[in-house]
C-alpha cells in the first residue's frame, strides 16, 4: 500500500509541540556565541548620527551578520519613529507565476522564486538580523511615520525579533518603468511590517496597524500578500498580530503570509501562543484573512503548525469599488486560516468569529467560491496534503453572501488528501464537499479521506455553548480591529465554557485511522460503485436508495456537456474515447497525481459529490457531518473478497497513526493542569 503521506508529520505528535525540523533557512550564519551586541542608545532615525549616538538604522548598517542589536535601558517603552527610506526598490525573492492551458481550463503554475521589486522599505538588511529588546520591560516600538509609503523592515536573510512592536508600515504597489524591474510593471505590496526572505523568528512581538496594497491586475503574480508579515519561514511565539490589512485584486495573509520554506531546508512554519485577530483582506481573489500558508510553494508539502493560538474576528471581503462583472468572478476563502499547499496542523487553538463576505457562485463541479473559518484550496490537481485538528474550538465562523444569506461555515477541507481529527475538538460546521474523492486503487492513497470523529469530538456546536462570550473575552487596549467589529478594541483571547471544560486527558492517547483500498482480479468487472450504493441502502435502511441514485446519476451523465464550444451535448469520454453514460462506465482513470484535471475523471468525482449530497439530505442516524468517515467505512466493508463480486478484493485496516500528548501551557503561558483533564481551546479557564 502506498504510504499515507502525512505519516511523517503525524508521528511528530507523539511529543506534540516538540517536532524538530533542524537547520536554518536563510543561509546566513550567526556569529560565534558571546559576540558583543551593538547597543542602540537613541530613538532618532539617522543613518549617520553624531559621535557617541547609536541609532537603530546605524546599528543595522554596522552589525555583522547575526550580531545582536540591543537597546539602552533608558529607551524602555520608546518608539523609533522611522522617516527615512533605505531603499525605494527593495529586491527580495518572491514567486513568479505563469499560465498554461489544461483540458479543464487555464491553470496557473509556478515559474520559480526569483528576485522581485518589493518597493520602498524604511530599513533594509542583507544578512542575518537580530533585534533584541527582551531586556526592556515595555519593549521597543518601530513605527513608520514618514510622509510617503514604506514597509518597516525588509531582510534578505534570517530575522530574529524579540519584544518589539511594529506599526504604521505601508507596502504599496506603484507603477515602475519596465527597465527598472526587468519587465515587472508594479512593485509588490507584500509584508507591510516585515518582508523576510529567510526565517522570521518573532518572540513576544506586536504587529498592528500595518497595511499592504497591491494593484488591481488579476494576475496572481502581482498579488498583495502579508498585511503584517511576509516571510519564507515564520516562527512566531507569544505574538499579537492585529488590525492589519491587505487590499488588491489578489489579497492573501491579512496578518501573516508564510511561503513555507521555498528557499529553506526547514519543513515547518510555526505559530505558538499567539493571537491573530482583527485583520482584513479585501480583494477580488482573497484568501486567509488571518493566516495564509503556501506550504513551501506549488508542488511542495511543507507544514504550518498552529498551537495554543487564538485566530478570531478576521475578515475576507471584496475590495471596495469592484464593478459587478468582476465581483461575479471573485473568490473569498479562509476568514481565519487558509492553506494553499502542504499540511496544516492546528492544536489547542481557538478559531472563532472569523468572517467571509462575497458574491456567491459555483463552478461545474459544484465548487463554491466562498469558505469560512479554516479553508484549504480546491485545485485541478491535489495540492493540500492534510489537515489535522485537535483540542481546538472551531465555531462561530460565518460566510455572508452579498445580497443573500449568512450561514455558519467553520472548516472547509477543499481538495485535501486527508482530514484527521486528533480528538477533543468542538466544531461548528464541517464541510467536506470538495475533499479528494475516495479512490482506493492499489498504489493510491485510500478510500477513506475523513478520519473523524475521534475521541472526545463534538460537531454542530453553538459558539456560545463552548466560549464565554459574555465575560470571557479579553481585548487589547493598544490596537483596534480592522476586521470583524472594525474600530473596536482587538480581541486577544476567549475563555472556554460548557462542554469545552475539563475534558482533554492529562496523559497521552493514541489515534487510529482506517485505511482502505480494493483490487480487481484480471478479467473481473469493476462494479465497486454499484456495490457501495447497495451496501449503503442496506446498512442505513434506505429502501430504493441505490436505484434512485443510479437513475439520477445516469440522467446527469446523459445530459452532461464536456465541451460547451462544440454544438450539441458532448458526453464525458474515457481514455479510449468511448462515452461515459452509465454507472458501469464510471471509473477512476488516473493518473495518480491528479484530481479533476483529466475530464475522464469528472463522472467519478461527480458520483462521490452527489453521494455526499444525497446522504447529507437524509440526516441518517450514525452519520455525522463527515458522512463516510472511518466508522462508516468500517461498518460497510470488511477485508477480503466481496460477496457481490468475488473478483473485487477489499483491504481495510486500522492503523495507529499518532499518539497525542497535551501541551504543558496555554496561550497565556498558564500551566495546563497536572494530572487532571484540561480545557479545549487556546486558553485554560483557570
Amino acid at each position: 500500500m502506498h504510504p499515507f503521506r502525512v505519516g511523517w508529520l503525524l508521528g511528530c505528535l507523539a511529543s506534540l509541540f516538540a517536532c524538530s525540523d533542524g537547520g536554518s533557512g536563510g543561509g546566513n550564519s550567526a556569529p560565534p556565541a558571546g559576540t558583543k551586541s551593538i547597543v542602540v542608545n537613541s530613538l532618532l532615525d539617522a543613518a549617520t548620527p553624531p559621535a557617541g549616538t547609536v541609532t537603530l538604522r546605524s546599528a543595522l548598517e554596522s552589525a555583522a551578520s547575526g550580531q545582536p542589536i540591543t537597546f539602552d535601558p533608558q529607551l524602555n517603552g520608546g518608539t523609533v519613529a522611522l522617516t527615512l527610506v533605505a531603499d525605494e526598490h527593495t529586491s527580495l525573492k518572491g514567486e513568479v507565476m505563469g499560465m498554461r492551458d489544461e483540458p479543464s481550463g487555464p491553470v496557473s503554475y509556478l515559474v520559480g522564486y526569483l528576485p522581485r521589486d518589493y518597493g520602498a522599505s524604511a530599513l533594509v538588511a542583507r544578512k542575518a538580523v537580530v533585534i533584541d529588546a527582551s531586556a526592556l520591560p515595555s519593549g521597543i516600538t518601530l513605527a513608520w511615520t514618514g510622509g510617503g509609503d514604506a514597509r518597516v523592515l525588509a531582510v534578505d536573510g534570517d530575522l530574529t525579533l524579540s519584544n518589539v512592536a511594529i506599526t504604521g508600515g505601508r507596502s504599496v504597489a506603484v507603477s515602475i518603468a519596465a527597465a527598472t524591474a526587468g519587465g515587472q510593471p508594479w512593485t509588490l505590496g507584500r509584508g507591510a511590517a516585515l518582508a523576510v526572505w529567510g526565517v522570521a523568528k518573532l518572540t513576544n512581538c506586536r504587529l498592528y496597524d500595518n497595511h499592504s496594497r497591491g494593484d488591481f491586475d488579476s494576475s496572481r503574480d502581482r498579488g498583495a500578500f502579508g498585511g503584517a508579515v511576509y516571510a519564507d519561514i515564520v516562527e512566531m511565539h507569544g505574538c499579537v498580530v492585529t488590525g492589519n490589512t491587505v487590499t488588491g485584486a489578489g489579497a492573501a495573509g491579512g496578518g501573516v503570509y508564510s511561503v513555507g520554506g521555498a528557499g529553506s531546508k526547514l519543513t515547518a512554519s510555526t505559530i505558538d501562543r499567539s493571537a491573530i485577530t482583527g485583520n482584513r483582506i479585501s480583494g477580488l481573489f482573497a484568501y486567509g484573512a488571518g493566516v495564509y500558508s503556501d506550504g513551501g510553494g506549488i508542488g511542495e508539502s511543507k507544514l504550518l503548525r498552529v498551537t495554543n493560538t487564538t485566530v478570531a474576528r478576521n475578515l475576507a471581503e471584496p475590495a471596495p469599488g469592484l464593478p459587478p462583472f468582476l465581483l461575479a468572478m471573485g473568490y473569498w476563502r479562509g476568514g481565519g486560516v487558509y492553506v494553499s499547499n502542504g499540511h496544516l496542523e492546528l492544536m489547542a487553538s481557538t478559531v472563532v468569529e472569523n468572517a467571509v463576505r462575497g458574491v456567491p457562485r459555483t463552478d461545474s463541479l459544484g465548487r463554491r467560491n466562498l469558505a469560512g473559518g479554516i479553508a484549504a484550496t480546491v485545485g485541478n490537481a491535489h495540492a493540500v496534503e492534510s489537515m489535522t485538528l485537535g483540542h481546538s474550538i472551531v465555531a462561530g465562523n460565518t460566510v455572508e453572501e452579498i445580497g443573500g444569506r449568512r450561514y455558519a461555515h467553520d472548516v472547509f477541507t477543499g481538495s485535501l488528501m486527508h482530514f484527521l481529527s486528533a480528538g477533543y475538538n468542538r466544531f461548528g460546521v464541517l464541510d467536506f464537499d470538495q475533499i479528494l474523492v475516495p479512490v482506493g486503487e492499489p498504489t493510491w492513497e485510500s478510500l477513506v479521506r475523513r478520519h473523524c470523529p475521534k475521541q472526545g469530538d463534538t460537531s454542530g456546536v453553538d459558539l456560545a455553548s463552548v466560549v464565554d462570550l459574555a465575560g470571557g473575552v479579553s481585548h487589547a487596549s493598544w490596537a483596534n480591529s480592522a476586521g470583524v467589529g472594525s474600530g473596536e478594541p482587538a480581541v486577544l483571547a476567549y475563555l472556554p465554557r460548557g462542554t469545552a471544560l475539563d475534558v482533554v486527558p492529562a496523559g497521552e492517547y493514541p489515534v487510529e485511522i482506517t485505511i482502505g483500498e480494493y483490487s480487481v482480479s484480471p478479467g473481473a468487472t469493476d462494479d465497486f460503485l454499484r456495490i457501495v450504493l447497495g451496501r449503503i441502502e442496506t446498512r442505513y435502511g434506505l429502501p430504493g436508495f441505490a436505484a434512485a441514485f443510479k437513475a439520477d446519476f445516469e440522467a446527469f451523465l446523459r445530459a452532461a456537456d464536456s465541451d460547451s464550444a462544440t454544438a450539441g451535448a458532448q458526453p464525458y469520454r474515457n481514455p479510449s474515447g468511448s462515452p461515459i453514460l452509465s454507472l458501469a462506465d464510471t471509473h477512476w482513470f488516473g493518473p495518480n497525481a491528479t484530481w479533476p484535471r483529466e475530464l475522464a475523471n469528472y463522472p467519478y468525482i461527480e458520483f462521490w459529490h452527489r453521494l455526499d449530497a444525497a446522504l447529507g439530505q437524509r440526516a441518517i442516524p450514525g452519520l455525522g457531518m463527515e458522512l463516510l468517515g472511518d466508522d462508516a467505512w468500517q461498518s460497510l466493508f470488511q477485508a477480503g473478497h466481496l460477496t457481490e463480486n468475488p473478483g473485487i478484493r477489499m483491504t481495510l485496516l486500522n492503523r495507529r497513526e499518532l499518539v497525542v500528548k497535551r501541551g504543558a501551557t496555554d496561550q497565556l503561558g498558564t500551566a495546563r493542569p497536572t494530572g487532571l483533564p484540561g480545557d479545549i481551546g487556546a486558553v485554560e479557564s483557570r
